[in-house]
């Protein structure tokens, strides 16, 4: 087996706890599964976690492609909500509060829609996007 480059453990101990405690590169925090019956917990969940992950992803991709263009982004907000059922569905919302031109964001929205882990999720789910910029 090859070397990875991220590392994440969940370790939930002996009980009928429903927090894990969850590493991801050295970072701790607490991942708690939802009640089948109750409502969200506050922090953490499995999912939620998968959200943070499409978002961060997205934020970080449109930030660096902006650059390449020499476009300041300014900030960058990406909203991401899980959907659970059959099929489950992600919707996200970027929002660049630079201006952008049309050709330029037509190829923002492509970027969007292949960042890696995008593209590592759209065979298990169907993640719909709406992309907002400034006015150009």
């Amino acid at each position: 087996m090859g070397e990875s480059n991220v590392w994440s453990t969940a370790h939930l101990p002996t009980g009928d706890g429903r927090a894990a405690g969850v590493t991801v590169n050295g970072l701790e925090l607490s991942c708690e599964i939802p009640a089948d019956l109750g409502p969200e917990p506050a922090g953490a969940t499995p999912f939620g976690l998968l959200a943070g992950s499409l978002s961060a992803c997205t934020a970080m991709s449109v930030r660096t492609f902006l650059q390449l263009w020499d476009i300041e982004p300014g900030e960058v907000t990406v909203h991401v909500g899980f959907r659970t059922g059959s099929p489950p569905m992600m919707d996200r919302r970027v929002t660049v509060e630079a201006e952008v031109s049309p050709d330029l964001r037509e190829q923002l929205a492509s970027v969007v829609d292949h960042t890696p882990v995008t593209v590592l999720l759209r065979d298990a789910l169907t993640i719909r996007t709406e992309l907002t910029t400034g006015a150009a």
